[in-house]
């Protein structure tokens, strides 16, 4: 899923199998470290593979906070899946982790991702340039909501 060009469209670029799996290796020592990370999403009958959703701690401009992401298989867009994921992921992060806040880092022009945001509850706040070890400097708005 994340190597596809249209899937990552709104990404700095497609990850490579090797980043991928290391992408998966740092999610396993965030459950080990902190208790969450990004789940995956399946279907309730087949158990089929429509993406991921969680929560992980960022830091961002300085400041320590826990982003909430999500990201849907191209076959399920437009479905409500992200959004029904992401109000799930919230809840939980509030009541069982007792987080005060969260954070998403989207693309400004990702209209989709912004719509789920929205109808979770988060706000913009801030736009700012997000520097990973890996990928490229990714500019995006920081949308937040209080528990």
């Amino acid at each position: 899923m994340v190597a596809d060009e249209e899937q990552m469209r709104f990404y700095p670029r497609p990850r490579t199998k090797d980043e991928a799996h290391e992408w998966i290796g740092r999610n396993l020592r965030l459950y080990k470290e902190h208790g969450f990370g990004f789940w995956l999403m399946e279907t309730l009958d087949a158990g089929d593979f429509l993406g991921y959703c969680g929560i992980r701690p960022l830091t961002i401009e300085g400041i320590e906070e826990v982003e909430m992401g999500w990201h849907t298989r191209k076959q399920f867009w437009g479905q409500g899946l992200a959004t029904e994921a992401a109000a799930a992921c919230r809840d939980l992060a509030f009541e069982r982790f007792n987080l005060p806040l969260l954070v998403a880092t989207i693309d400004p022009g990702h209209a989709a991702s912004i719509r789920v945001a929205e109808k979770i509850g988060m706000r913009p706040e801030r736009h700012t340039v997000l520097r990973h070890a890996v990928l490229d400097d990714w500019p995006c708005v920081v949308y937040s909501v209080e528990r």
